[in-house]
């Protein structure tokens, strides 16, 4: 019986031990499926607001939904850990007289 009690036992760590590395495995692989999706909305955020950057500074002035649309990008983007470069773009943005549509 001894025996057979030390046999079930191991058996319930060693499975234990392969769900736990497999659970380990799946939680990185999500991690770093995030941190890929996180990156990927970061530069996405990033060319939307430098593509607006040269729009409105070519026109030399910017519409209020458009100026909406850079604060509401530029806040999501520092979010993400957004950098410096950006924050230039932006505070040039605002800095445009705000025409009607």
């Amino acid at each position: 019986m001894r025996y057979w009690l030390e046999v079930a036992f191991g058996m319930i760590a060693a499975s234990s031990t392969a769900f736990s590395k497999h659970m380990l495995s799946k939680f990185k692989k999500i991690k770093k499926e995030q941190e890929a999706q996180s990156k990927g909305i970061q530069a996405l955020l990033r060319d939307r607001i430098e593509t607006s950057y040269y729009y409105y500074q070519e026109r030399c002035s910017i519409t209020l939904h458009g100026l909406e649309n850079v604060n509401a990008m530029y806040e999501e983007y520092q979010n993400l850990g957004g950098n410096g470069t950006v924050t230039k773009l932006v505070e040039d943005i605002r800095k445009l007289p705000v025409m009607d549509d």
